[in-house]
């Protein structure tokens, strides 16, 4: 079994990387004397595309074929109390980090619970709140609650971006 610090060298090698692929393709001519690569001259929309992480800069450490998982309801202590959403996602098959079922249920006004799925093992994660939606893909450890695209114009809410490690989601911060 892989270690914390080993499931999450790839995604911080592959984040300097890309930080040096965004230094470089912001470069509107070449660096500016001192220092700098006038990032802030281009439009603020180019500079927040250029921020957001992507699906691809984040691969799944396997991938299962898509097939019907079964939940194990007893493996989180509110799994069962959500079990028909739960297993209703759990028998779409893997779509999310390569190997992960993924059920939602609505909770309240603008409200949707993430769970998911290991499909290893039929263990119930619990994901975020969010009350925009999300994207994922199967083929990438990101998870996007309240992804931009989703967002209402005047939304109070923010996109939040979390990474799958191998044992649960964590927050991007910053």
């Amino acid at each position: 079994m892989l270690s914390r610090a080993q499931l999450t060298a790839p995604a911080i090698t592959l984040s300097a990387i890309t930080a040096l692929a965004v230094l470089g393709a912001c470069s509107v001519s070449s660096p500016i004397p001192g220092g700098g690569y006038r990032v802030n001259e281009l439009p603020a929309e180019e500079r927040q595309m250029l921020a957001r992480p992507r699906f691809e800069q984040f691969p799944p450490y396997d991938i299962i074929a898509p097939e019907a998982v079964s939940a194990n309801l007893r493996s989180h202590p509110n799994a069962r109390e959500y079990r028909t959403a739960i297993q209703q996602g759990a028998e779409k098959g893997p779509a999310f980090a390569g190997h992960l079922a993924v059920a939602s249920w609505g909770c309240g006004n603008e409200c949707q619970q993430w769970a998911f799925i290991d499909a290893r093992n039929g263990k119930v994660i619990w994901g975020p709140r969010t009350s925009h939606g999300a994207s994922f893909q199967q083929d990438s450890r990101l998870f996007v609650a309240n992804p931009p695209h989703e967002m209402p114009a005047g939304a109070k809410a923010n996109p939040r971006y979390y990474i799958w490690n191998g044992e649960d989601l964590v927050e991007m911060q910053g």
